[in-house]
């Protein structure tokens, strides 16, 4: 899972595509979760830098695993 930013370096969080729910919104005011819009690319980047820096990381339970750390951390049930 590459969670540093390739461009400069930076912890990068996972960013999300959709209507965001309100743990997800609640993560991404802390900087913990970054929020993509509605329109999903076709190739959909997963991880952002606080720089606006986006890149696709082929590791899907990498992230998944920390997208859902994220919203239980805010909330989210885990069930």
């Amino acid at each position: 899972m590459i969670c540093s930013c390739p461009e400069c370096g930076a912890a990068g969080v996972p960013l999300i595509f959709g209507l965001p729910v309100a743990e997800a919104q609640a993560a991404a005011r802390h900087g913990e979760l970054a929020l993509g819009g509605c329109t999903m690319p076709v190739r959909p980047p997963n991880w952002e830098c606080p720089r606006g820096h986006r890149w696709r990381d082929a590791d899907e339970i990498g992230w998944d695993e920390r997208l859902l750390a994220v919203l239980v951390a805010h909330g989210y049930p885990e069930d």
